[in-house]
């Protein structure tokens, strides 16, 4: 299968230019193409993700990657699928951001054969204004950049835009002509909310020059509610380790609803059709052994933190699973309980203290009653031991490493107390 019908399978391609003829170009010879990203947070996220992935698909295909990380975009601020205006960031947090993302991208992309990475910084720091305007303003009228739809939807909006934002599409327009001009880019790959960005770079390059450039966008990736993943949003996952723990992000996907997981199966791994039609098709026979969830948590996992890392959250959420928490050492404790709603208490205050006062002390009962209840109907289980005597106290031999008290209530909620 040639890759822009692969791409279309997978239901990766939302917009192009010129697709019939950009396919008859792929198949021709090798191109290169770009994807940009802004240093806007201090770690990439999951729809960088699908943008790094799909990039690393027409790597095999033979096309070089140019990864853009964007020093001198980050300082603007790219007012694409926002509503308001963003903050502007200091140059030193934004260089350090550059720094992380290079770091980043270097786990997944060979810069010494397979992908080269540049920094638009390079281009644009001793670039002057008059310059800018003479060479590149001239090129847009404002009624043109007025219809692009993220500023169209800006000036609907009470707020507005800044000339400052208003100016990012000429950025990122420039880039895609220097970049042409430079290392011969055909390409600009990107997310959909990028559409109006690339439309005004390909029109740019056909101006100066008179070639003929390609822009190919994805598909933005959703909640079950149908929202866009974003760290505006709070509904999204980090790449780096520091910011999503590999546990948790290997939850994140075993979390897939059905639906999610089974587009997902096409948009983020590099099976044939076949096998991702046999493992849907698997699945939706026996929906209880969530193949497709476990396959993208395990893979994706690999793929951004490692075998190693992916054992280990794989043996940790086997333990919890299973409730033997028993079996977890203190690093894979602490991992595994980071996000868990916590509790902190003194060493005086629960000597002695009954399990009952402790559940309510917490909230993790609302009442003495439904403590009550709850340890009598065996609902508590503490450090993976069921308790059911409402008299039982807490003592030294309930806590793990000599501080810790883990307390299920039900079969998914957990909790965890702190002694000090």
């Amino acid at each position: 299968m040639n890759l822009i019908d692969d791409l279309k399978y997978r239901g990766l391609i939302n917009q192009a230019i010129d697709l019939d003829l950009l396919k008859e170009r792929l198949n021709a010879s090798p191109i290169t193409f770009y994807c940009g990203f802004d240093p806007s947070a201090d770690s990439l996220q999951l729809g960088n993700l699908l943008v790094i992935i799909t990039a690393k698909r027409f790597s095999k295909y033979g096309h070089k990657p140019l990864i853009l990380v964007g020093g001198m975009t980050g300082l603007i601020g790219d007012p694409s699928g926002r509503l308001n205006e963003r903050a502007l960031p200091e140059e030193a947090l934004v260089f350090l951001r550059v720094e992380k993302f290079k770091n980043e991208m270097s786990k997944f992309f060979d810069f010494k054969s397979e992908a080269e990475l540049v920094n638009n910084y390079d281009w644009f720091k001793d670039f002057k204004l008059i310059d800018f305007l003479r060479n590149v303003g001239k090129n847009f009228t404002v009624s043109y950049l007025l219809n692009k739809e993220f500023i169209k939807s800006r000036l609907e909006n009470e707020e507005g835009i800044s000339y400052t934002e208003f100016s990012y599409g000429l950025i990122q327009a420039y880039d895609f002509y220097h970049l042409h001009k430079e290392y011969n880019c055909e390409m600009q790959l990107a997310g959909s909310d990028q559409w109006g960005n690339i439309t005004s770079g390909v029109s740019f390059i056909e101006q100066e020059s008179g070639n003929k450039t390609f822009g190919l966008t994805l598909p933005i990736l959703t909640d079950e509610s149908g929202k866009k993943l974003s760290k505006s949003f709070n509904n999204t996952v980090f790449l780096n380790k520091e910011i999503t723990s590999p546990f948790k992000f290997y939850q994140y996907f075993i979390n897939l609803s059905d639906e999610i997981a089974y587009q997902w199966m096409k948009f983020f791994t590099f099976l044939n059709q076949e096998e991702i039609e046999e493992k849907i098709k698997e699945q939706k026979e026996k929906p209880e052994t969530r193949l497709c969830q476990k396959y993208l948590a395990k893979y994706l996992t690999d793929f951004v933190h490692g075998i190693d890392a992916t054992d280990r959250v794989m043996k940790i959420s086997e333990i919890l699973f299973n409730g033997n928490i028993q079996g977890l050492e203190l690093d894979e404790f602490e991992e595994a309980f980071k996000e868990v709603t916590n509790y902190t208490i003194s060493k005086n205050e629960v000597e002695g203290m009954l399990l009952l006062d402790l559940l309510v002390k917490t909230g993790i009962s609302g009442s003495k009653r439904q403590a009550r209840e709850d340890i009598e109907n065996k609902a508590i289980n503490i450090n993976g031991i069921i308790y059911c005597d409402v008299d039982e106290a807490v003592s030294d031999d309930k806590m793990m490493f000599d501080k810790y008290i883990v307390i299920r209530r039900g079969k998914k909620n957990y909790f965890l107390v702190e002694i000090v």
